[in-house]
């Protein structure tokens, strides 16, 4: 260990504990079990179905929801450290997977001595490539007098790090630091700079989402008003996950960041920055969980061409896709469901059975017949395949909880498993005879029927329509908005999808619970409210989600916490 490095660990105990540990307890203490961990959320209907939501007693319309303390995820890390430092070696990338089992959305969860010392290693590494440099972190030089220049940078890096200026306390505890570093240590100023760095890398202030423990809680009736910078910050990990820019800086600090009409105006104003296309590509990774394909396995016999390659392509085609309807083809969810185009290339040619000859992704007609929108796309389907074929179950059930917001209740133990493909007949046959088990009627009558509109589609999404030798039949029905609406395949199943009540209260719904990195409570449904009607009132233009959603209640006030007075 060098000198520095053992000087940082060391005299952070100044600040009033070893950071690591310091992370480590603040974690242990607050990071607890959230009420939305029971699945896929309270207040989803349960009867998606049938377009029927049994009605929740009355709310306060000045309600707002809870805001548990979330540390940073890792791609708010990675982003944070690349707007902070320049720095995009993506360290976080070494952190514990934060794709949660009870959570549709990424969020990092408990610290265990294993992230405390990952953290500190990735602030270690930070620190010593930043000063590689010392002009892109320093606002100041050494020649301008070293004590000086090290106040400059605590106040000026401290703000931006910790989202918010510094309280007397931080800036106390860290010239001591530094002065600890300078005197006892014997470190040379950039060395003791260093210091400084990683301690503030490893402040719960830095990797946590937090309101400031130095001021008191702005109370307005039952509720608290987050202050401006906390706004600025949510804003900014919501629409590009990472930190804020001078911009919104400079509004948390005039106090412009209090009305519908300022939070508007910096949510349009982000989202036409490029950090917003990254924040798309995430919310459609993890809404559809295709993150997940490149640890995906698929029979090799079946599916020769199922290689690293392929599973990128699958995933950029689902990204690029997205992106564009959400920026450049007028952000409708019912184009995001029925578009007749999506982004090919060689790669991809394999599984759409084109003869695409680009490396490069470029759009490309579909064929109407087989192909529209997101649900038909190789991704999604690939992704609720299983390794030797369809999945009606799987399909269904995505069907059901990510565009229908359907809660499903806990399978029994004792399911036995559809028959192999080996015992005959199609998919359809076999899983149909499997649902007859009494112990899988309830949930499998929800989920199957909108799973077999897909059997068209083989395990890696490839249209057939043969399955093991026999004609496929992905004909159905489905009770949506207190309606029958009967279909033939997915496209006529995507059809009724795109114009459904419920799904489009659903993709708003999933929207919140990514902004907010939980599930809605009961307090959440003003909030609620006001973010679907303004999602119809424009058309459902996706790009005016965000700003109705940092428009809400529950984002600019909290509920009070556990024995909070």
């Amino acid at each position: 260990m060098s000198k520095t490095q053992c000087a940082a660990r060391t005299a952070r105990s100044l600040l009033g504990a070893s950071f690591g540990l310091a992370v480590l307890a603040l974690g242990a203490c607050i990071d607890t079990p959230r009420t939305d961990d029971a699945g896929s959320g309270a207040g989803a209907s349960s009867t998606a179905g049938s377009g029927g939501v049994v009605s929740p007693p009355p709310v306060d319309p000045n309600a707002a929801g809870p805001r548990p303390l979330n540390r940073l995820t890792r791609r708010e890390y990675n982003n944070t450290v690349r707007d902070l430092l320049g720095d995009s070696s993506h360290p976080a990338d070494a952190f514990p997977d934060d794709r949660e089992r009870t959570f549709l959305f990424r969020r990092s969860g408990l610290v265990a001595t294993q992230d405390a010392e990952l953290l500190r290693t990735a602030a270690e590494a930070l620190a010593k490539t930043a000063l590689q440099s010392p002009e892109r972190v320093l606002p100041c030089t050494a020649a301008s007098g070293e004590d000086a220049c090290a106040a400059q940078f605590i106040a000026s890096f401290g703000k931006r790090a910790f989202r918010r200026p510094l309280s007397d306390a931080e800036t106390t505890s860290l010239i001591a630091l530094y002065r600890e570093a300078r005197g006892t240590l014997g470190l040379g100023f950039n060395d003791a700079i260093g210091v400084l760095l990683e301690a503030v890398l490893q402040s719960p202030a830095f990797l946590y989402h937090w309101e400031s423990p130095y001021e008191a809680p702005q109370r307005v009736g039952n509720y608290v008003a987050l202050a401006p910078y906390d706004v600025a910050a949510r804003l900014s990990y919501f629409i590009w996950g990472s930190m804020p820019d001078e911009a919104l800086f400079d509004a948390a600090q005039q106090g412009k960041l209090s009305s519908d009409a300022d939070i508007a105006a910096q949510a349009s104003r982000m989202l036409a920055d490029p950090k917003a296309r990254d924040a798309v590509k995430a919310f459609f990774r993890e809404w559809l969980e295709i993150d997940q394909i490149a640890l995906l396995p698929k029979d090799a016999g079946s599916y020769p061409d199922y290689d690293d390659a392929l599973k990128s392509a699958l995933v950029s085609e689902t990204e690029t896709f997205a992106q564009s309807v959400m920026f450049d083809g007028g952000g409708k969810l019912e184009t995001l469901l029925l578009a007749d185009y999506s982004y090919e290339n060689q790669l991809l040619g394999r599984v759409y059975g084109s003869s695409a000859a680009s490396a490069a992704f470029a759009k490309t007609a579909l064929d109407p017949s087989q192909r529209l929108g997101l649900l038909t796309q190789p991704s999604f389907l690939t992704m609720t395949g299983s390794p030797d074929g369809s999945n009606p179950v799987k399909r269904g059930k995505a069907v059901y909880q990510k565009l229908l917001c359907g809660e499903l209740p806990s399978p029994p133990p004792n399911v036995p498993p559809a028959k192999p493909a080996s015992a005959g007949g199609t998919t359809r046959q076999r899983f149909s005879e499997h649902d007859q088990n009494a112990c899988a009627k309830g949930c499998h009558s929800l989920m199957d029927p909108l799973g077999y509109a897909f059997e068209h589609y083989d395990g890696i999404g490839r249209y057939r329509t043969l399955d093991n030798q026999l004609p496929v039949d992905a004909s159905g029905s489905v009770v949506l908005d207190g309606t029958t609406h009967a279909f033939s395949n997915a496209i006529e199943l995507t059809q009724v999808l795109a114009s459904s009540a419920t799904v489009q209260s659903c993709f708003a719904k999933q929207w919140f619970r990514f902004a907010f990195g939980r599930v809605e409570t009961a307090t959440d449904a003003p909030s609620l409210a006001s973010v679907a009607s303004a999602f119809a009132s424009h058309q459902f233009d996706m790009r005016d989600l965000a700003p109705a959603i940092a428009g809400s209640r529950s984002f600019r006030f909290r509920s009070l916490a556990a024995g909070e007075k």
